[in-house]
């Protein structure tokens, strides 16, 4: 958040707490409480504008409404209380065949320097969807092919561009503070063709990616395979 670069493409972002929820709710149609340590999408909440009067509250497989003034006393009784938990910005995610989606890239120093090996797009099950975790269903598809069908009208060609950029500078500021030779990360495309930085994995799952695109799965194995012997 202090890149002057890369500040722009991370979601407003707050600890989670009662006037920081209210000053998201403010602001956000839409905003994620999600926790600190997690894995697979489990434990986020999703908070959604339905009405000046309503906001529905998503959590796993159901959703409820309430008035605002109480939102946040019943997000409370979701969260587990041993757990710290941040609250952000909602992004109205470009969609594929109505579904949402975001895009893994998966980035190695073999020689050191940083290579894009990996990339997919992870497509929920259902426009409802809450996350677009595989774990919680989601499929991974080829991120050429996603990005040539939105649903929207958008150059796939500058989003390819953007994702590439905001991966590498990531990967640049991640590595001048912490010492590791792959990321994961997880980048949103909104409905205007934004990229935004959601989050960082230093031990991502590459299951399943050899089927997405071969050659990409070919060019990551050599990398790895580099690091294994350097």
């Amino acid at each position: 958040m202090n890149d002057p670069f890369m500040k722009r493409y991370v979601p407003d972002t707050d600890w989670f707490g009662y006037d920081s929820l209210d000053k998201m709710m403010r602001r956000y149609d839409s905003v994620y409480i999600k926790p600190d340590v997690g894995r697979q999408g489990g434990g986020i909440i999703r908070v959604k504008k339905l009405s000046a009067k309503q906001w529905e509250i998503s959590s796993k497989q159901t959703s409820s409404l309430f008035a605002p003034d109480k939102v946040y006393k019943q997000v409370k009784l979701l969260l587990n209380p041993k757990k710290k938990y941040i609250v952000q910005q909602g992004i109205d995610l470009a969609t594929y065949h109505r579904c949402p989606f975001d895009v893994r890239v998966v980035l190695q120093k073999p020689l050191g320097y940083w290579r894009a090996t990996l990339m997919s797009a992870k497509v929920a099950p259902r426009p409802s969807s809450l996350v677009t975790n595989v774990a919680k269903g989601a499929k991974d598809h080829n991120v050429y092919k996603v990005l040539r069908g939105l649903d929207q009208s958008l150059s796939s060609s500058n989003i390819m561009r953007d994702l590439m950029d905001i991966s590498h500078q990531t990967a640049q500021i991640l590595n001048s503070r912490y010492s590791f030779k792959i990321l994961g990360l997880d980048l949103a495309v909104d409905k205007n063709g934004k990229v935004w930085f959601i989050e960082a994995n230093t031990m991502p799952d590459n299951a399943g990616l050899e089927n997405v695109d071969r050659s990409l799965y070919s060019k990551y194995l050599k990398a790895r395979k580099l690091m294994r012997s350097g």
